[in-house]
């Protein structure tokens, strides 16, 4: 009984450990920050109180225009996503909000890769 419960409990970490970096599910790797500037309605270079914020919403990856996969951003505005092979355009939901305004951009992802995807959005502040 007890052979059975370790071959159970290995075959479980391996499925879990798998899922992490998409190298041996097939997958692979999206991950990138979203953040918005500016963030100060007169912008100084250097001032360190007026850096881009983390943008609040949704990832969104899209084939044939269909959202197929989607992640939160984080409260640091960071996302990260394991995606089958393919090609994908990324698009930003922020709800309703006309801004910030955030680019939509192109992916390819192949199995086993990990690709660093940032997007910088515009706040609107003029």
């Amino acid at each position: 009984m007890g052979n059975a419960r370790l071959i159970l409990l290995t075959l479980v970490l391996a499925a879990c450990s798998s899922q992490g970096t998409g190298r041996s599910t097939g997958t692979g790797t999206v991950s990138g920050d979203v953040l918005a500037g500016p963030s100060c309605p007169v912008e100084r270079p250097g001032d360190p109180t007026c850096l881009p914020v983390a943008v609040q919403g949704t990832v969104e990856f899209v084939q044939n225009d269909e959202i197929v996969a989607s992640q939160t951003i984080d409260a640091t505005g960071h996302y990260s996503l394991d995606l089958p092979p393919g090609s994908y355009t990324i698009q930003v939901n922020v709800g309703e909000t006309p801004f910030p305004s955030c680019p939509s951009l192109e992916v390819v992802v192949e199995q086993g890769a990990e690709s660093t995807i940032n997007i910088d959005c515009d706040t609107g502040i003029r």
